[in-house]
C-alpha cells in the first residue's frame, strides 16, 4: 500500500475543515452510546424496572450498530454516498423522539435499536467518503482527525448527560440527540459533496457480488476481525466501567464522567500519532506493535485485578495505555484494510463497522452475564477480545506484503 495520498489541492485548512464536517456528522452515534448512561439509575426507577434491564437498550442499540451498516454500506455503492447519510440520519432523529417518549423499558429498547441503525450511516459512510477522496498515511491523517472530533462524544456525553439529568431530566438526553441529529442531517444537506459520481457506483447485482468477495477475502475478514476485537476491548470497557467505578470505588457520575473522559483524552490524543507513525514506520509493523500492546496492558490489567493490586489508580493508567494504542490501532487498521477495496469502499466500510459492534455487543452481552460484584467480568472480557485481535492480526498481517510503507 502507498503512503502518498491523493489530497485532490487540499489545503491544510480545508483539509481540516473537511475532518471537523464528517466529525460532526458521525457524532451522533457516539453521543447515543454514552451520554445516557449515567441516567441508568434515574431510568430505573421512571420506568419502573432494574439498571440491568436499562443496560439491555445500550445492547440493542450496539446490536443495531452491528446490524444496520450492513444496509448503508452497500446502499451508499449503490445510490450515493449523501442519500443513505439523509435515510439514516432522519431515522436517527424520528427514534431519539420515540426514545424520548418511552414509557416502558421495552419500548426504550426498540427505539434504542431503531437508533442505532440510523446511526450506522453516519458512522459507515464517511470512512468510505474518506477513501473516495484519500489513500495513504493521508488518509489516516483524516481519519485521525475525525477522530479527534468524535471523541468530544465519550469525553463530553457523560458529564452532559448527567448535566442534563440533573436539571431536566433523562428524557432531555434524548431531545439533545434528537438536535444532534438534525445538526449532521444540516452539515450534510449544504456542507458535504457527493464523492461517488454515477458513472462509479454499481447496480445491486454487482454489490452483493463485491459484497460476497469482500466476505471470502481472507485477508480483508482477519482485518476487519483485528480491528472489531480491538473496539470490543473498548466496549467491554463502556459496558462495566459504570459498575466497577460508580459501584465498587464509588465515584460520583461526575467523578465517573471525569475518569472517562480522561480514557478518552488519550485515544484522541494518541490517534494524531497515526498518520506520521505510518510514514515513518509503515502500516504493518505499527500494527503489530499497537495489536500486542493491546493485548499485553489488557493483561497486565487482568493479572492485577486477580492479584487485587494498584487498586483504582493503576486500573485507570492501565486503561489509558490500552486506550493509546487503540487510538492509533483503529484509524491505520481501517485505512490499510479498506486501501484495495475502493470500488466498494461502503461495503467494505460496512464490514469493518460491523465485525466491531457485532464484537462489542458480544463483549457488552458477556460482561453483563458473568458480573459477580467485582471488576474481573471486565477485564477478563478486555483481555480476551484482545487475544482475539491478536490472533486475528497474526493472519492479516502475514497475508499482506511485507511492508506498505
Amino acid at each position: 500500500m502507498t503512503s502518498v495520498a491523493t489530497s485532490h489541492g487540499a489545503s491544510p485548512r480545508s483539509f481540516r475543515k473537511e475532518a471537523l464536517i464528517l466529525g460532526l456528522v458521525s457524532l451522533a452515534g457516539p453521543l447515543a452510546m454514552n451520554m445516557y448512561v449515567p441516567a441508568f439509575p434515574e431510568m430505573a426507577r421512571a420506568l419502573e424496572t432494574t439498571s440491568a434491564a436499562i443496560q439491555l437498550s445500550l445492547t440493542s442499540y450496539l446490536a443495531a450498530l452491528a446490524v444496520g451498516q450492513n444496509i448503508f454500506g452497500p446502499v451508499s455503492d449503490r445510490f450515493g454516498r449523501k442519500p443513505a447519510l439523509y435515510a439514516g440520519l432522519l431515522l436517527f432523529v424520528v427514534a431519539s423522539i420515540g426514545a424520548s417518549l418511552a414509557v416502558a423499558v421495552e419500548q426504550l429498547i426498540v427505539w434504542r435499536f431503531l437508533q442505532g441503525i440510523g446511526a450506522c450511516a453516519a458512522m459507515a459512510v464517511p470512512r468510505a467518503l474518506i477513501r473516495d477522496r484519500y489513500t495513504g498515511s493521508t488518509a489516516a491523517r483524516m481519519m485521525s482527525l475525525m477522530v479527534l472530533v468524535i471523541s468530544i462524544g465519550p469525553l463530553m456525553s457523560p458529564m452532559a448527560g448527567t448535566a442534563l439529568v440533573g436539571i431536566y431530566g433523562w428524557t432531555s438526553i434524548f431531545w439533545f440527540l434528537t438536535a444532534a441529529g438534525v445538526l449532521a442531517l444540516t452539515l450534510v444537506v449544504t456542507q458535504i459533496p457527493e464523492t461517488l459520481p454515477v458513472a462509479r457506483r454499481v447496480s445491486g447485482m454487482a454489490t452483493l457480488r463485491s459484497y460476497g468477495l469482500l466476505l471470502l477475502d481472507r485477508s480483508f475478514i482477519c482485518a476487519a476481525l483485528m480491528i472489531g476485537f480491538a473496539q470490543a476491548t473498548f466496549f467491554a470497557y463502556v459496558s462495566g466501567s459504570p459498575f466497577v467505578f460508580m459501584t465498587i470505588h464509588e465515584l460520583t457520575p461526575l467523578e465517573f464522567s471525569i475518569v472517562f473522559g480522561f480514557a478518552a483524552v488519550v485515544w484522541a490524543g494518541s490517534a494524531q500519532l497515526s498518520g506520521p507513525l505510518m510514514d515513518r514506520f509503515g502500516a504493518l509493523r505499527l500494527l503489530g506493535c499497537c495489536v500486542s500492546a493491546n493485548a499485553v496492558f489488557t493483561s497486565a490489567l487482568l493479572v492485577a485485578g486477580l492479584l487485587d493490586l494498584g487498586g483504582m489508580l493503576m486500573l485507570i493508567l492501565g486503561v489509558a495505555m490500552v486506550f493509546a494504542s487503540l487510538g492509533i490501532l483503529v484509524p491505520v487498521g481501517t485505512v490499510t484494510a479498506l486501501h484495495a477495496h475502493g470500488a466498494a469502499a461502503g461495503s467494505a466500510s460496512a464490514i469493518l463497522g460491523t465485525a466491531g459492534f457485532a464484537a462489542g455487543a458480544l463483549a457488552s452481552i458477556v460482561v453483563a452475564a458473568t458480573a459477580d460484584g467485582t471488576d474481573l467480568p471486565m477485564l477478563g472480557t478486555m483481555t480476551a477480545c484482545a487475544l482475539l485481535s491478536a490472533a486475528a492480526a497474526s493472519v492479516a498481517l502475514k497475508a499482506r506484503p511485507t511492508d506498505d510503507g
